[in-house]
């Protein structure tokens, strides 16, 4: 059964309602609203992400679905404490906030590791979810980093125990909020002069925040070497060979970070899935080009009722 929560006072806020839930520690996530009878769609940010890498998108998907987007620990205000941040702890509680705080099924909706989540979540526990939209989610075989050998190359050092931390805490502790933000979107976009100034200084007041907090070069470790590992495995190639719920597959024609090529090699093994590849943007399509993004995902929905009526608020 459902388990019903509150809708927003304010449906049309553009950076949605923050919410608090005990999820094994003090977890954050946004509410943007949207009809209390439509699809329930939750959204998974990517490493490093947070809830406002959805901000922009959830605007365009709020007149037909209900958007709630997560912060999980070690990411945007979720502060990870003694929580683990690898992918299986990720999905426990991916699970506990699908069926003890908005109810399942749902749309899971996952950018880069965010995607990985939604499959690791879908196969280990299908009832949860109705439907999967996968936005450039880290991928096997072809390699996650393929993009680009300077990405390849970034990543292995930050999955590396002890370096990467170092590496990164020095980065967090002496590079300013605005430095921090500009260049994690310098390596997720294809052109981050294009996006709206908002975007950059919501990333840069978050960035201030977390500065304060412990902990955040190791938890962002350990969640990038998990997800290396799991991306890597014949576990997770055997998630996406029996991922048995509909699927949306949306990729960048200009990712650096995950290559195009994997996401088609990954389509064409799996032809009932829906591919849309948008060729002028990079690893956050829903960043750099949310209107069309929702418009692609609005109309999967349209074409899968079944998605809609099993998402659908009881």
């Amino acid at each position: 059964m459902r388990k019903l929560y509150p809708v927003s006072v304010s449906t049309t806020a553009r950076t949605g309602t923050s919410h608090w839930v005990d999820i094994d520690g003090q977890t954050h996530y946004r509410d943007y609203g949207g009809p209390a009878d439509g699809p329930l769609i939750v959204c998974i940010h990517g490493l490093g992400g947070s809830s406002l890498n959805w901000d922009l998108i959830a605007r365009h998907l709020t007149d037909e679905c209900r958007v709630v987007a997560l912060d999980l620990p070690g990411h945007g205000l979720t502060q990870a404490g003694r929580r683990s941040t690898s992918v299986h702890a990720n999905q426990h509680l991916i699970h506990r906030f699908l069926t003890e705080v908005t109810g399942s099924p749902a749309v899971l909706m996952g950018n880069s590791m965010g995607g990985l989540l939604a499959v690791v979540q879908a196969t280990s526990a299908p009832t949860t979810t109705a439907g999967v939209v996968l936005i450039a989610p880290a991928l096997p075989a072809a390699g996650i980093m393929v993009g680009d050998l300077r990405m390849v190359l970034e990543f292995a050092v930050l999955a590396t125990p002890g370096l990467g931390a170092a590496i990164l805490g020095l980065w967090t502790r002496l590079a300013s909020a605005e430095a921090q933000v500009a260049r994690t979107l310098r390596i997720v976009t294809d052109d981050p002069t294009r996006l709206p100034r908002e975007v950059m200084e919501a990333a840069i007041a978050q960035a201030e925040v977390r500065r304060q907090f412990s902990g955040t070069a190791r938890h962002v470790v350990e969640a990038a070497r998990s997800v290396v590992l799991m991306s890597q495995s014949r576990n997770y190639v055997r998630r996406l060979r029996e991922l048995a719920t509909p699927v949306l597959l949306i990729h960048g024609g200009r990712d650096r970070v995950v290559s195009a090529r994997s996401a088609q090699a990954a389509a064409a093994r799996r032809p009932e899935w829906t591919f849309h590849l948008i060729e002028d943007v990079g690893h956050v399509p829903q960043i750099e080009q949310p209107e069309a993004t929702a418009a692609t995902i609005l109309q999967w929905l349209t074409e899968n009722p079944d998605v809609v009526r099993d998402a659908a608020l009881a």
